[in-house]
């Protein structure tokens, strides 16, 4: 269990257009509400007609009524893993993200999900630096390797990453995912901080394990 997942993956991030914007994003979107692409284009300095073609050529992406953007990866609607972060509750996309998420944003959280395969629950506290708990304490993280562009990143690569109570757990999905694999929350969350250190994206503050 040692190559890194797509979504936490340098190389693949940066290869898709706009992707400076996604750290501003996930702020904004962490706060709670709906975020208008004006006010995206004024926090990110990209221009606001750039960043809708971007977003909406996504088929994922969540929009309100008002066509503000509730959902990128980190959402304001219920997915499968729970993500508390300040006083709020929010919800990711998938496994690695509640990882990822916590170093770009450089703050504590807590993420609960649940097996798919033993209907298990799972909880994890995160910092900026390091997993700090795991229950149960062999949890892992399963993602489908992706390493070109996808059309439709939420479907392609995100809704293939799950917590699994053990490798046991996984090893169904594994066997029906000859293009994925698992990895220990903690070699994820390393390939993770690993991901932003690359791209520039760590929480000046933050001191690594």
């Amino acid at each position: 269990m040692t190559e890194p997942h797509a979504c936490s993956d340098a190389e693949f991030i940066s290869s898709f257009e706009g992707f400076a914007a996604i750290p501003t994003l996930l702020r904004l979107i962490a706060r709670g509400r709906p975020v208008a692409l004006a006010e995206l284009a004024a926090e990110s300095g990209e221009p606001a007609s750039d960043l809708e073609r971007i977003l909406r050529a996504q088929p994922g992406t969540e929009w309100d009524d008002e066509g503000r953007l509730i959902g990128f990866g980190l959402s304001l609607r219920p997915t499968a893993h729970r993500y508390l972060v300040g006083d709020h509750t929010l919800y990711t996309w998938c496994a690695t993200d509640t990882l990822f998420f916590t170093v770009i944003l450089g703050t504590d959280a807590v993420a609960e999900s649940t097996c798919p395969a033993t209907g298990q629950p799972i909880r994890l506290e995160i910092t900026p630096d390091a997993v700090t708990a795991v229950t149960p304490a062999g949890a892992v993280v399963s993602q489908r390797r992706r390493g070109e562009l996808v059309s439709n990143l939420r479907a392609d690569v995100c809704d293939h990453g799950h917590f699994f109570a053990s490798e046991a757990a996984a090893s169904a999905w594994v066997a029906a995912h000859p293009d994925g694999e698992i990895l220990s929350v903690t070699d994820a969350f390393d390939h993770c901080r690993t991901a932003c250190e690359d791209l520039g994206w760590l929480v000046p503050g933050t001191t690594g394990r």
